[in-house]
């Protein structure tokens, strides 16, 4: 297996096992611009991929009553300066199976890209998904990446779903993500992004509808804007009529530095069932100048202590 080089120092950035991506025997699939570098599944996870101008359409399907034990890794990226990547994601879980995703984007070289993905994930019942998704940019500011999610629990399911982009520049991010929950469902939707220059602009806006007795949920977005960075989160949960006995909660907490920069948290939350019960809290503060001072003591520069602050909160 060939994997570009710029792909590995990349996940190698994010966090992830290279030598681990590199094992024969791992699922994976990896595509660079519109083209399957590499793809390995199993008798239990089936992936298809289709061609297409600027993109890949793609299914992955676990089957009834199969657990995958190793994760699946995904990358995607344009290696190039310019591109476009479309990337058109379906992922099913049968009744009863298991699967856990990391995902890896990059663009290292980025100073005029697009990625846009339209995902469609579904969940059937009583299955698990713990989905990942790491993200390095270059550090140009160059890149303008789109991901937008509809997601669907049936009953008894699992979801966990992170994503990250805390290395390198960002240029522009707009997310939306909307999730229906049905009954004795769960899902955690969890957010980390920092923001470190003027031109980064970053929008993220996370919708969960309790639409089953006994769903839970819980949205987590944490960021920091610094240098005349810009954060808009959003999140958004609802309980239906049907949703007797739903919990929600939605936790927003930012932290601004630096001329110029730009936060806003905006959590909303309604209820139609008088046995369900959706909360949240928000904050947006600069750096706390106790910690600051008492790193700087021990130390660290500014600039460090800083740093190490931000990344203490974002996580």
């Amino acid at each position: 297996m060939q994997i570009p080089n710029l792909f590995l120092k990349s996940a190698k950035k994010c966090g992830y096992d290279v030598k681990l991506m590199q094992t024969s025997g791992i699922s994976h699939l990896y595509i660079e611009s519109n083209k399957i570098l590499s793809l390995q599944g199993n008798p239990g996870l089936i992936i298809k991929t289709k061609r297409l101008s600027q993109g890949v359409a793609i299914k992955i399907l676990v089957k009834k009553n199969v657990k995958i034990k190793k994760p699946v890794f995904l990358c995607f990226g344009i290696l190039n300066p310019k591109g476009k990547q479309i990337i058109l994601p379906e992922i099913i879980l049968e009744k009863n199976s298991e699967l856990k995703i990391l995902a890896h984007c990059t663009f290292p070289q980025a100073t005029k890209v697009i990625h846009k993905m339209k995902a469609k994930i579904e969940l059937k019942k009583a299955s698990k998904l713990f989905y990942t998704e790491t993200h390095y940019h270059g550090e140009n500011f160059g890149a303008e990446v789109v991901p937008n999610f509809k997601i669907l629990l049936r009953q008894n399911t699992y979801l966990e779903n992170k994503f990250i982009l805390k290395q390198g520049s960002i240029g522009k991010l707009k997310i939306n993500l909307e999730a229906i929950l049905e009954k004795n469902s769960f899902a955690e939707i969890d957010s980390q992004i920092i923001g470190k220059g003027r031109e980064d602009d970053v929008s993220i806006f996370d919708k969960l509808l309790l639409e089953g007795e006994n769903s839970h949920s819980l949205i987590k977005l944490k960021g920091a804007a610094i240098n005349g960075g810009k954060i808009l989160f959003k999140g958004e949960t609802r309980a239906s009529k049907l949703a007797k006995n739903s919990r929600g909660h939605i936790d927003c907490q930012e932290i601004i530095i630096g001329k110029n920069s730009f936060a806003q948290s905006i959590p909303i939350i309604s209820v139609e069932n008088p046995e369900a019960r959706i909360t949240h809290e928000a904050s947006i503060g600069k750096v706390n100048q106790k910690q600051l001072e008492t790193l700087m003591a021990r130390g660290l520069s500014e600039k460090q202590a800083i740093s190490f602050i931000v990344r203490g909160v974002v996580k």
